[in-house]
């Protein structure tokens, strides 16, 4: 029975270790895609705290990781990226708003950086599904007048001789940063709106 009890400690006490050393990721990787290219950038100058806000997102605890990240003592520069899909836009405005809020109270000036990105090809294709039903209403009809449906696909295919392939339509959303001194890199691109506390000079 010793040698029993002893395996099993030997497998409790493992299994503790591993999933203590399990690192704790503040958001999926998938949603950080679009941001890597700016992330990288801004990583040589600053430390940057990526935090995504979904639906299920408890907006209590993005505004307490923000702003413990923002108000660390160490003199680097630090900065939180807030980003969310476009139905979640709304919630994220409203972490960052109460970000700059804990700030003020504490006395601390800040600067925000509102900037759209294109979504991922996954986020486009989502838009454009369409369900089952309208799809076989739509062959319905088309097969209904077979004459009208020939001279329909006949002129598509003089279009796309003739005219210039359509462009590709686009879907963006909205990521702003919230940091506590001006960021050069973010301040000089010209798509970026920047907000800031009114005893800061931008």
């Amino acid at each position: 029975m010793s040698t029993d009890n002893a395996s099993k400690k030997r497998k409790h006490s493992s299994s503790q270790s591993v999933s203590s050393k399990k690192p704790r990721t503040q958001g999926n990787p998938t949603l950080l895609g679009p941001h890597e290219a700016i992330l990288k950038e801004l990583s040589a100058k600053h430390n940057v705290l990526p935090l995504s806000v979904l639906s299920s997102t408890q907006i209590r605890k993005r505004v307490s990781s923000a702003t413990s990240h923002l108000l660390d003592k160490s003199t680097e520069s630090r900065a939180v990226l807030l980003h969310a899909r476009p139905a979640d836009v709304c919630k994220m405005i409203t972490v960052a708003e109460q970000c700059k809020r804990v700030l003020g109270e504490q006395g601390r000036a800040w600067f925000q950086y509102n900037e759209l990105f294109d979504l991922p090809p996954e986020a486009k294709k989502k838009k454009n599904n369409v369900p089952e039903g309208g799809d076989v209403e739509e062959e319905a009809e088309e097969d209904s007048d077979s004459d009208e449906g020939a001279f329909e696909a006949m002129e598509s295919r003089f279009e796309q001789a003739v005219l210039p392939p359509p462009r590709a339509r686009t879907y963006k959303s909205l990521r702003i940063f919230i940091s506590r001194q001006a960021i050069a890199e973010l301040k000089s691109k010209e798509n970026v709106t920047v907000q800031a506390s009114e005893d800061t000079t931008q």
